[in-house]
């Protein structure tokens, strides 16, 4: 379990390896992921491929977010949120090479906020994209909103309005994601077409099609609103609905 990289002639393969949970994060393997990121944007490879072991990301894994945050105040949530979930973002905000999600299985809430985070995205067709914030009462925290409104403006009221859940097809027609049988082969073979431009000019690719992303200013609001919402008695009573519960160490 974890996460491991692993290189092709041209990628490095970033992959998330909680299948048991379907890769959703705590505050912990957050930090793992990111570290990931960093050290394979560093290993000479022309592009990094964010995946998944039988899912992608289904968000953030809610047992281990309830133990993080068990008795803090707003502000000790909001740190928690902008140092461990929120490095993902900016790892891949700050990544020097070009990004690709490979998407299977599931992608939801901070799952699909990774993917949207990435240069470009190859879904396959059985993969489930979605929201997902909303139905526990919290907000977008790792900068979704400002993503997916950057992409396809007015898309995430429309989720909002049917449950947040976004099909492949809808994916693919707001020129989001493309649908291919295997996202993983697909990403590889981008990554070496893309060794074919050169790494200084694929940097300045990269760097003048990020200009538009999230800065630490909004995801610092992101997360002073999401650490309001995950301390609030809403979000409490929608917890105990689910029945979920703290993680023990």
């Amino acid at each position: 379990m974890g996460v491991t990289i692993d290189r092709s002639a041209h990628a490095a393969i970033v992959t998330l390896r909680w299948p048991e949970r379907r890769n959703a994060l705590g505050p912990q393997e957050a930090e793992q992921v990111a570290e990931a990121i960093a050290e394979a944007a560093d290993s000479g490879a022309a592009a990094l491929v964010l995946t998944g072991e039988k899912a992608f990301c289904a968000g953030g894994d809610l047992p281990s977010i309830l133990a993080a945050i068990d008795g803090a105040a707003p502000a000790e949530v909001e740190a928690i949120v902008y140092d461990r979930f929120q490095t993902l973002a900016r790892a891949l905000r700050g990544c020097r090479i070009p990004t690709v999600a490979a998407v299977n299985g599931a992608a939801i809430g901070l799952g699909l906020d990774l993917a949207l985070w990435c240069d470009r995205r190859f879904v396959a067709p059985s993969a489930r994209l979605g929201q997902g914030w909303a139905r526990m009462g919290l907000v977008p925290g790792t900068g979704g909103a400002a993503l997916l409104e950057r992409l396809a403006p007015g898309l995430l009221w429309k989720l909002l309005g049917s449950g947040g859940e976004l099909t492949v097809d809808d994916a693919a027609a707001h020129g989001i994601a493309e649908v291919v049988a295997d996202p993983v082969a697909a990403a590889v073979e981008f990554a070496a077409a893309l060794s074919r431009v050169g790494s200084q000019a694929l940097a300045g690719y990269v760097a003048l099609t990020r200009t538009g992303l999230p800065d630490d200013a909004y995801l610092h609001e992101c997360a002073r609103l999401q650490s309001h919402r995950l301390t609030s008695a809403d979000f409490a009573r929608r917890v105990e609905r689910s029945g979920l519960t703290a993680k023990k160490e």
